[in-house]
């Protein structure tokens, strides 16, 4: 079902090393013919991110939890490998069970908003996740949350970016030591909502669901292969990459949590050449089809080159980061899909 174009606009603050790049938020802003042609074959969507500052509880506040975050970042992907078969049973149990939330056509019965304004919700969201220096859990739940309410619920575009920073708040306190406060929640979306419209929203998402949203992730998932792989931190990244960027694109909601863990696994072994890129293919517990790992793997290639032209482009700036040692340079050019690609 076509869908007519929509106009969407969020308002929010723009991360500190993103702020030279405002008017890529900005189909209007464009500068050259390439441009131009983006504008012209894509809805009419435009976001309006306004720089904001916090009050001086709030700054202490997110500093307290990047530094205590910071000291867990070695502790991420701690699994014992004894448990991997045991703990990746676990997680695909419940995979079985919140799966199924998740309406893969939800845009359907949706009559306000269309797959680009999600899009555009969640490139806001991964920029304000990096500025907070979230958990990785906390991102991916946050997306699960949002897809999974607008499977059964109808929402017009006006309260999209008030389901996505609830859900933010919904799956902070899943993860999250310190939780981020409802007026720094406010703030981010440069008071475009209350405190009050955020904790109504927050208490209509999880009575939706009646309170039963501690979903597995594909970070999850993923955190185990690496562990079993043993990936340095710079493969492990690599991979972390294309599972962020599976977040944006719409067209990979298909696609089970675990499978995209073990594509991306699959993406990390071949890029960087280790022995048996396909080998995970061949652990039975992990109960993945081979076919749909091989394709979806395709799709994901897919995905991470259009995302270089793409004016979506907090995941792209979030990897080109020293933070994350640079691994969006890896995927530069056209060589790096032969390499992946080549079996």
């Amino acid at each position: 079902m076509s869908k007519n174009p929509k106009n969407l606009q969020l308002t929010g603050i723009i991360p500190n090393d993103v702020s030279s790049s405002l008017h890529q938020y900005n189909i209007q802003a464009s500068k050259n013919e390439e441009d131009s042609k983006k504008e012209n074959a894509n809805p009419h969507i435009q976001i309006h991110l306004i720089s904001t500052s916090m009050n001086t509880e709030n700054v202490q506040e997110q500093n307290l939890s990047s530094k205590m975050n910071n000291e867990k970042e070695d502790e991420n992907y701690s699994f014992c490998k004894e448990y991997f078969k045991e703990t990746w049973t676990q997680l695909f149990l419940g995979e079985q069970v919140f799966y199924p939330l998740i309406n893969t056509n939800y845009w359907l019965f949706q009559n306000d908003i269309n797959y680009k304004m999600r899009e555009i919700l969640v490139d806001w969201i991964i920029s304000v996740h990096d500025k907070l220096n979230m958990q990785k859990k906390t991102l991916f739940h946050c997306i699960f949350l949002i897809d999974a309410y607008l499977s059964r619920n109808v929402v017009n575009k006006k309260n999209l970016q008030l389901l996505g920073v609830s859900a933010f708040l919904i799956a902070s306190k899943q993860s999250e030591i310190i939780v981020p406060k409802l007026q720094t929640l406010s703030d981010i979306t440069a008071n475009a909502y209350t405190k009050k419209e955020i904790n109504d929203m927050e208490i209509k998402v999880t009575q939706s669901f009646d309170f039963n949203i501690l979903s597995p992730t594909a970070d999850e998932f993923y955190g185990l292969i690496a562990e079993h792989c043993e990936f340095t931190e710079k493969q492990r990244y690599f991979g972390e990459y294309f599972l962020d960027a599976s977040l944006v694109d719409f067209s990979l909601i298909h696609y089970r949590p675990s499978t995209l863990a073990v594509a991306c696994g699959c993406i990390v072994r071949k890029f960087f050449n280790l022995d048996g890129a396909y080998s995970l293919l061949d652990l039975p517990f992990l109960h993945v089809n081979k076919e749909e790992v091989r394709a979806c793997r395709r799709d994901l290639c897919f995905c991470m080159k259009n995302l270089s032209n793409s004016f979506l482009s907090a995941t792209k700036i979030k990897y080109l980061s020293g933070k994350y040692l640079n691994v969006a340079q890896l995927c530069q050019g056209n060589e790096w899909i032969a390499q992946i690609m080549s079996s």
